[in-house]
């Protein structure tokens, strides 16, 4: 009967109940004793040389840990390293990874994608056993599988919890995009349509309605427009347009206690309109419903705000 030993539980720990057939040689178990492992259900089979401790529960940075030690080529990519970093828009029942070597697949629910290009830069190496793409080549990689709003949306979260800079975008985007290459033409666009020195957005209704708005003929509104207040305090509306001084705000209900929200945002909508601006909401709820119809309203208060200006609108 193999020890158990302090050493190879500390591994289970740290990597999520996953190990591979290397991994336990060099951790002291013999071929022999892993096997009796397996047939005393000590450790269950994942896929090839890859084993899990039954006593640890398969989620989701297990399955990853499990992909990973699989294959060495492997980088966990896409969906599933959207999912990693907590990004919007980025569920998948299946783990994508991604390889620049010719393998055999790894097992079922794991999709491969090829590549001829994975430099060691675009990989990050965790010290649980996870292997995934940057944050940059995420966003390359995700164009080829979502639309413009979603991957707008991305872009926006990403730059928002600082995973990576604007500037960084750009540079990888452009080293990947080639002509025919999956998503180099919907990266490229995404990034060029985004407003020079806009904040980024908070939220993937955010995101929707501004490009909605920009879209219908409000081409000048931003995110987070800075708004000096009488005091000299600056704030920061959802979105707008500081030419007219139109701004819009977008309600989550599940974000603040309501109470304490209402008072905050009354006080501040009020502020504002003593600076000279207007500020307009609308609900998240209202946008999932019927955005047309929120941005129809919207569209035709910022046009009456306009002509009250003696501007045009855009």
């Amino acid at each position: 009967m193999p020890a158990f030993d302090a050493t190879l539980a500390r591994w289970f720990h740290d990597h999520h109940g996953i190990v591979s057939s290397a991994h336990l040689r060099y951790l002291g178990v013999s071929d022999d004793e892993r096997e009796w492992l397996v047939s005393t259900q000590v450790l269950e089979v994942l896929f090839e040389g890859v084993y899990r401790v039954t006593s640890t529960p398969l989620g989701f940075l297990g399955r990853c840990a499990a992909v990973c030690a699989a294959d060495a080529s492997l980088a966990l990519s896409c969906y599933t390293t959207g999912h990693l970093l907590g990004l919007r828009q980025c569920s998948s029942s299946a783990l994508h990874a991604t390889t620049d070597r010719v393998t055999k697949p790894v097992g079922r629910g794991v999709v491969i994608h090829r590549t001829r290009f994975l430099p060691s830069e675009h990989i990050v190496v965790r010290s649980d056993g996870i292997r995934h793409t940057t944050s940059e080549r995420t966003y390359f990689d995700l164009a080829r599988h979502v639309t413009d709003l979603s991957l707008a949306s991305i872009l926006e979260q990403m730059l928002r919890i600082g995973l990576c800079t604007y500037a960084s975008l750009v540079d990888v985007t452009q080293s990947l995009a080639t002509s025919g290459r999956p998503g180099s033409g919907r990266a490229l666009r995404v990034l060029a349509s985004r407003p020079d020195g806009a904040s980024p957005a908070d939220s993937h209704d955010e995101v929707r309605l501004l490009r909605a708005l920009r879209s219908a003929g409000m081409a000048s509104a931003v995110s987070h427009p800075p708004v000096r207040l009488l005091n000299g305090r600056v704030v920061h509306p959802d979105m707008g347009d500081p030419r007219v001084g139109f701004y819009v705000e977008v309600d989550h209900h599940t974000w603040h206690d309501p109470s304490a929200a209402i008072d905050y945002d009354t006080d501040r909508d009020r502020q504002i309109r003593l600076a000279g601006g207007l500020v307009e909401r609308v609900t998240d709820t209202q946008l999932r419903a019927d955005l047309p119809k929120v941005v129809s309203d919207l569209l035709a208060l910022y046009r009456a705000r306009c002509l009250s200006f003696g501007a045009q609108t855009g």
